[in-house]
């Protein structure tokens, strides 16, 4: 796109704003094209840098000034393109998940779910147990004992399975967040 065009389009985008402020925009334009070309630089390549007219437009009805618009688009510009994973990246990844992450998790899960179901068997007992010594009278007092020690007990366990969970979902989320820096950043 030459000088004259990118600016016709840019004043059309502008159209909304006051006349003082579009003489000012285009002025920084204009300017921008001059030192483009005393830089070398052909008039499309100057264009090029400044970007989309109504993009630039936009970010002008944003209340943004040319230096900002231009270290925004120097940012922009400077971040590093994305890397494609490499296929030792890949292996890596896909090994580590197939060979420790998957057992390690079906372990843990295992072990989790039997606490649990250990749990809600010593709880479901206690209460059995407690229920019997109450309406069989002799053995009321050893039989309340053993029953509220199971029942505490069974409450540790819930404790202790909580926090197994919880910590199994933390480990998993950190396990997939360090797997995906080394998908994106390479081994």
């Amino acid at each position: 796109m030459t000088k004259k065009e990118y600016l016709d389009k840019l004043t059309r985008e502008l159209g909304s704003m006051s006349y003082n402020d579009v003489k000012e925009i285009i002025g920084d334009i204009e300017n921008h094209f001059d030192e483009s070309a005393l830089a070398g630089k052909t008039e499309e390549e100057a264009a090029a840098m400044l970007g989309d007219p109504s993009e630039l437009a936009a970010d002008y009805k944003d209340g943004m000034t040319f230096p900002t618009i231009m270290k925004k688009k120097e940012q922009k510009a400077a971040k590093p393109a994305v890397k494609e994973p490499t296929s030792a990246t890949i292996a890596f990844v896909v090994l580590i998940t197939i060979f420790v992450a998957i057992p390690a998790w079906v372990t843990l899960l295992g072990i989790i779910l039997g606490i649990v179901l250990c749990e809600l068997g010593v709880a479901a007992g206690a209460v059995a147990l407690l229920l019997t010594c109450w309406t069989y009278g002799p053995f009321l007092t050893s039989g309340l004992l053993f029953g509220l020690t199971l029942l505490f007990f069974g409450i540790f366990g819930y404790a202790v399975s909580y926090f197994s969970i919880k910590y199994f979902i933390v480990a998993t989320k950190w396990y997939i967040d360090s797997m995906k820096k080394v998908w994106k950043n390479g081994i």
